[in-house]
């Protein structure tokens, strides 16, 4: 929190310099919800002074063997492009992108990113600076704590991807099973989609709950792909126990009901700022990698009245409300 308010600070006092071109590298693709999100904060904070544009790796919809041809394509954009700072949202960007343009001497900023730049081979460049992006694990379980009448045992269900994978090991290491203010979260990580629908059909006879992570790497046995809304509308239909996210797009009708989640626009904006502090002449190598830890209350009526929830009146108050 203290580093996070230091950067504001700074980007409140730095002298603004001349309009300059900033490149958004997305790991997906603009129309995905996280990405629309982040793109609009973005936008709020530097499309007044600044030229934006944006390339996407698209990742979501390619199929992994075509995400090196892309990041190549993508270089050669970037380097005819030759923005003044270049932001690279989600792991994907940084993963590919981050080694292919180390060394070409542009300034680079990442967000929702859920690995280390020790892992995806940048932690001797001094040209990066970043925001961490973490699932809310005991904040969460804290604010159900509050919610729920039975909140004794949770099951956070997440596909096995990369990104999960990173963000569970930071928190826990190996470790699968975990005591939070005496509550048990247990996590399951899986790309199998015939087990994730399985683990929601029987929740109840073990869990208060379910919280989702990220379900788009599932796949059938047959290797037909798990579209995600799919899996979604499944749980709401089938679920006897209420279903709660970590992210800002996973609530709404149809979805889960809600919960302390973290959003694409945050993570945006605070990577935008510190592109600013760049802009104006800070190096980013000054310029401390922070983790964005803070969420904000979001809750879906139509989910909250599926599974009869109530908010107490002061979180109530801290919430925002949809459809």
């Amino acid at each position: 929190m203290l580093r996070t308010t230091c950067i504001a600070l700074l980007w409140l006092v730095c002298t603004p310099l001349l309009a300059a071109t900033v490149l958004v590298i997305e790991s997906y693709h603009p129309e995905y919800p996280w990405d629309a999100d982040y793109l609009r904060s973005i936008e709020e904070v530097l499309g007044a002074d600044n030229t934006i544009e944006t390339l996407y790796l698209d990742t979501k919809r390619l199929q992994p063997a075509e995400f090196e041809a892309q990041a190549d394509r993508l270089t050669e954009q970037t380097l005819a492009l030759a923005p003044d700072v270049i932001l690279m949202g989600d792991d994907n960007a940084l993963a590919y992108m981050g080694p292919r343009l180390k060394n070409v001497g542009i300034p680079v900023v990442f967000f929702g990113v859920n690995g280390t730049p020790e892992q995806y081979g940048l932690a001797d460049m001094d040209m990066l600076t970043g925001v961490l992006e973490r699932p809310l694990f005991r904040q969460t379980v804290r604010h159900l704590r509050k919610v729920l009448n039975q909140k004794e045992r949770f099951l956070v269900l997440m596909d096995d991807s990369e990104t999960m994978r990173n963000a569970v090991n930071e928190a826990w290491g190996d470790v699968r099973e975990i005591d939070i203010q005496g509550s048990q979260l247990d996590l399951l990580l899986t790309n199998d989609a015939e087990r994730w629908q399985e683990a929601i059909r029987t929740a109840h006879e073990r869990y208060d709950a379910v919280i989702f992570g990220t379900h788009h790497t599932i796949r059938y046995r047959d290797q037909r792909y798990a579209e995600p809304n799919d899996l979604m509308a499944m749980a709401y239909r089938e679920s006897r126990v209420p279903l709660f996210a970590f992210w800002d797009f996973f609530v709404g009708e149809g979805m889960t009901a809600g919960g302390y989640v973290l959003s694409g626009y945050d993570q945006g904006k605070t990577a935008a700022r510190m592109a600013d502090l760049v802009i104006r002449g800070i190096h980013p190598g000054s310029i401390p990698i922070i983790r964005g830890e803070t969420g904000n209350y979001l809750y879906s009526r139509s989910g909250m009245e599926r599974w009869n929830i109530r908010l107490s009146t002061l979180t109530a108050t801290q919430t925002t409300f949809i459809d």
